[in-house]
């Protein structure tokens, strides 16, 4: 039996592979630490889209944020609002993974639910892998998968869908 367990301990000490891991993000290593964080894009003067979070981490290439609202703005105007728990703001492009309670209202009416979403800042993309709700302002429900859709919920690409109503 002793020599069962010294042969098992040599081949897990030496038999396995250490995986590299990505560094953490604990709050100790953020750069900075914000909170009621604050930031708006504009665009030749013309805002884009202003974030707004309870708290924000500040690290090398991304900002993680908690209690998120995202405003998104077409030609200066709202027309779009995404909230969730947190995400994740990569600065060099000002793109944006959220996570959690994913809710985006559009500027007719409709109203997207899903666990995760990814806005794609230069393309003015919203997208997700996930399963999503979409509920038109009429009341009617569709339920999919591979959505994208501009923030606005009008042009709306949808897999895997099917849809009921009242």
């Amino acid at each position: 039996m002793r020599y069962i367990f010294i042969w098992l301990l040599i081949i897990f000490t030496f038999g396995c592979k250490t995986k590299e891991e990505e560094p953490s993000l604990s709050p100790k290593e953020a750069k900075e630490v914000v909170m009621n964080f604050e930031l708006m894009e504009t665009v030749k003067g013309i805002s884009n889209f202003c974030l707004k979070a309870d708290k924000a981490l500040s690290y090398q290439d991304k900002t993680v944020v908690y209690v998120v609202t995202l405003l998104f703005y077409k030609d200066g105007v709202p027309y779009a609002t995404l909230t969730s728990d947190s995400g994740v703001l990569f600065t060099p492009t000002n793109d944006m993974e959220a996570m959690g309670s994913v809710k985006v209202k559009g500027v007719e009416g409709a109203l997207l639910e899903t666990k995760t979403l990814k806005w794609i800042n230069e393309l003015n993309k919203i997208t997700t892998e996930d399963r999503v709700l979409i509920t038109t302002k009429d009341n009617k429900k569709i339920e999919g998968r591979y959505f994208e859709s501009d923030p606005g919920l009008v042009h709306i690409k949808l897999k895997e869908t099917y849809g009921y109503g009242d």
